[in-house]
């Protein structure tokens, strides 16, 4: 009997939750309507610079390969950054004296 006499408290005190929680909820549901140009202005970034999946081999195996994934304005970078760094060692190689 006492158990019985928790679980109506129990209901009753959630049923005055979810009742004061009410109103919040419909605020809550107005937000994401207001934020939809947002959401909206973000996909159509996502779509302009998409997510690209590439296997890299790894060096000195010929079956060992990984998945990497990066947006398409970050493979550009990397492939800038890495041929800036060959030119950069060619240059320095023709620099040093000859021993």
């Amino acid at each position: 009997m006492h158990i019985v006499s928790r679980i109506l408290v129990s209901v009753a005190a959630l049923t005055a939750f979810t009742a004061g929680a009410e109103p919040a909820s419909e605020t809550a549901q107005e937000e994401p309507r207001t934020n939809t140009a947002v959401v909206d202005g973000a996909d159509a970034a996502k779509k302009a610079d998409p997510i690209v999946c590439e296997r890299i081999q790894q060096i000195g195996s010929l079956l060992r390969s990984k998945k990497v994934c990066m947006h398409k304005s970050e493979w550009d970078e990397q492939r800038r950054s890495d041929r800036a760094n060959i030119e950069r060692s060619q240059v320095q190689r023709g620099l040093q004296p000859a021993g």
